[in-house]
């Protein structure tokens, strides 16, 4: 049976942390080792033979004329046990650690140095008589990314469904189209404050938007509640006008402020806040997720963008006036710095008319493909 020794809770000086080791010398990681000839065999099996932080190897420690096996950290804080010949254990990659908390690679030279080599001292016993050999877990370390900046520039092609129509099924307009997009991005992201400042531009649709979320206290590491406000313009250029004086093509205005969840790179938040195109104003109920994998305390290469917003007014109890957005943007990289993306948007509209039946409705739906080029600092 494995007896798995639990992990002291100790105070230990700096003079006590456990020699590891980045990319050094040691005994070698084959899947598959013999460690001791014949007649008193000792072979060890590591899988796999590199493991990511937070996931496990499982070691195999086989020795035939054996009374019983041991695996231990030289800090002694994990220790693993087992009567017989045969020692199975599940090794993490928090194993022989000291002191909590995520280790990254480094840079020396201008080599990265993201290997680390943990020292496993295997006690291998027969008869009151012990032997001790090592072997090493080796670890592969994330680089942290130092980036707080980014600027992305990209452009997509849309298709494009749009309609207006009343209540009474009459149609003002019903397209479908191709047409292209451009949109300019800022991110600032230093984990206590997160910003990102956007503007799009398109044949017939143009907007800007400005997101800030400032940290108020920590939760826990890395993550943080803060305070997130959202500020957007926009204006649709192809509403027909010229069917119905009730449309226009004045441009909307959008505010909001709410609580955020904060991790450098990303915020995720719910607000409330207000929308108004100068002839109405609503109010309006939002939320926003916003990913940016080049800002992440672990570089990754994704990026999303999420959003929801929903105004409305007019009537106490079912508003007839309303607009609400929903947007979904992705970008994967495909090289360094360049990235595919792909976009999902939905617009829906609603104005009352004195006669109900007549309420005028307009969709947009686009779908867009392009790419982007960010650059970082």
């Amino acid at each position: 049976m494995n007896h798995p020794v639990n992990r002291l809770f100790v105070v230990v000086g700096s003079a006590s942390v456990v020699a590891l080791s980045l990319q050094g010398c040691g005994v070698s990681t084959a899947p598959n080792t013999n460690i001791a000839p014949r007649p008193d065999q000792v072979e060890i099996t590591i899988t796999p033979q590199v493991i990511q932080p937070g996931m496990a190897a499982f070691v195999k420690v086989v020795s035939p004329s054996a009374d019983s096996i041991s695996l231990e950290s030289l800090s002694g804080l994990d220790r693993f046990w087992e009567a017989g010949p045969v020692l199975r254990a599940q090794v993490g990659s928090e194993f022989g650690d000291t002191i909590a908390g995520a280790q990254y690679a480094v840079r020396e030279r201008g080599q990265l140095l993201d290997l680390l080599k943990k020292p496993m001292k295997i006690v291998v016993c027969r008869r009151h008589d012990c032997r001790e050999f090592y072997r090493e877990l080796a670890v592969r370390l994330p680089e942290r990314n130092e980036r707080s900046v980014a600027v992305t520039m990209g452009g997509s092609t849309a298709f494009t469904k749009r309609a207006v129509t009343s209540r009474d099924k009459s149609v003002l307009l019903k397209e479908a189209l191709n047409h292209s997009m451009y949109d300019l991005q800022a991110e600032l992201a230093t984990g206590g404050l997160n910003v990102r400042l956007q503007g799009f531009l398109g044949s017939d649709y143009r907007g800007g938007s400005l997101d800030v979320s400032r940290q108020i206290s920590r939760m826990g590491e890395g993550l943080s509640y803060g305070l997130a406000m959202h500020v957007a313009a926009s204006q649709a250029a192809w509403l027909p006008v010229d069917q119905s004086a009730i449309l226009s093509r004045s441009t909307a205005y959008r505010a909001s402020i709410g609580p955020s969840i904060m991790i450098k790179g990303l915020t995720a938040s719910s607000q409330i806040g207000i929308y108004t195109d100068g002839r109405s104003t609503m109010q309006e109920v939002s939320t926003f997720l916003s990913l940016n994998g080049g800002l992440t305390e672990v570089r990754s290469p994704v990026t999303v963008t999420v959003e929801k917003t929903f105004a409305f007014g007019g009537e106490p109890m079912i508003p007839r006036r309303q607009d609400q957005v929903e947007r979904l943007t992705v970008g994967v990289n495909l090289i360094r710095d360049f990235a595919l993306r792909l976009g999902m948007t939905t617009h829906r509209s609603a104005w009352p008319t004195k006669d109900q039946a007549t309420d005028l409705r307009a969709s947009e739906i686009y779908y867009t493909l392009g790419g982007q080029f960010t650059v970082s600092w």
